[in-house]
């Protein structure tokens, strides 16, 4: 076999690690991205797996906590599933508070979160977000503090924008401060357009290996 017959995803020959900006004051967490800024937006890393991006990924922290937003391109209507949310519209969130790498299996620090932006059946309303465990982990994590998360979906005539806020305290082992690496990836899985990946390849297992996550650095403030 020759070595043209090999093929690695890009994702296996080196490590993304995207800059997470620092931001004073905190999203409204209200479905809309008026408070967001575009140097808020993450790199369309997906592109480097040959992945197409549909989907627009902000990140931010402050002392407070994690905040993410997602503006998704709308179809006719939004459809999710709980109990099979990969088959519907749905973003899946795998963390890592500690960010090591040094592992292929999952530790008490990693955290798998699907969100539906909206309730199964219905055409808007508050999204539900669900912890699920991480297969073949070392160490299951503790349950995250939903007291310690918000979340809000905007559905608009062309997209729709779901925000999350991760308290500090709603992590075990997240402890946000300028310099800190978290491993990360997000997957957007989409009706009509199929699925989205950004901090992870389709050709990797990255529903259950935290090594195959791209790291996000928090930023100091300016």
């Amino acid at each position: 076999m020759s070595a043209s017959e090999f093929e690695f995803p890009p994702a296996a020959l080196f490590s993304t690690i995207a800059l997470c900006p620092w931001r004073e004051h905190s999203p409204r967490v209200d479905g809309h991205l008026g408070d967001w800024s575009p140097e808020q937006r993450m790199p369309p890393l997906g592109e480097l797996a040959g992945v197409e991006q549909y989907a627009d990924l902000f990140l931010a922290w402050n002392e407070r906590g994690l905040y993410l937003a997602l503006e998704v391109p709308k179809q006719e209507r939004i459809v999710t599933n709980r109990e099979s949310p990969a088959s519907g519209d749905a973003v899946e969130l795998f963390l890592d508070t500690r960010g090591a790498r040094t592992s292929h299996r999952a530790s008490q620090f990693c955290y798998h979160l699907t969100m539906l932006p909206v309730p199964p059946g219905e055409a808007d309303g508050k999204p539900q977000v669900i912890q699920q465990p991480i297969r073949r982990a070392l160490q299951r994590s503790q349950p995250i503090s939903m007291s310690a998360v918000r979340a809000a979906t905007g559905v608009h005539e062309e997209s729709y924008v779901l925000e999350l806020a991760l308290g500090a305290e709603a992590l075990h082992g997240y402890e946000p401060r300028p310099g800190l690496r978290i491993g990360m990836a997000v997957v957007v899985h989409d009706i009509q357009r199929g699925r989205q990946l950004w901090g992870a390849a389709p050709d990797v297992p990255y529903e259950r290996d935290p090594s195959t996550w791209g790291i996000v650095e928090h930023l100091a403030p300016q």
